[in-house]
């Protein structure tokens, strides 16, 4: 598994295939709050499974997601993680 940091100027990578993408930004309408999603895509006997780990909990550290991400990827072995925390510019 690794895990691949992404610079904001550059964005995510076009990737097809297992991944896992952890994205923290700030909240537009609370600069105090942040956000992050997580996204998990992964193929199972040639079927897609997507999903968004709790997407309506938001206040989700980066690093607290960012273990649960590796600790997924290695469950399922999932070999791409991304990541990128937007609130440290």
């Amino acid at each position: 598994m690794e895990v691949h940091f992404v610079d904001a100027t550059e964005g995510f990578p076009q990737s097809y295939g297992d991944q896992i993408r952890v994205l923290t930004i700030p909240d537009k309408k609370d600069p105090k709050r942040i956000v992050t999603n997580v996204l998990c895509r992964y193929f199972v006997s040639g079927l897609e499974v997507s999903f968004m780990k709790n997407p309506h909990d938001a206040d989700e550290s980066f690093e607290d997601a960012l273990i649960w991400a590796k600790s997924f990827a290695r469950l399922h072995g999932i070999v791409h993680v991304y990541a990128a925390n937007l609130t440290k510019a």
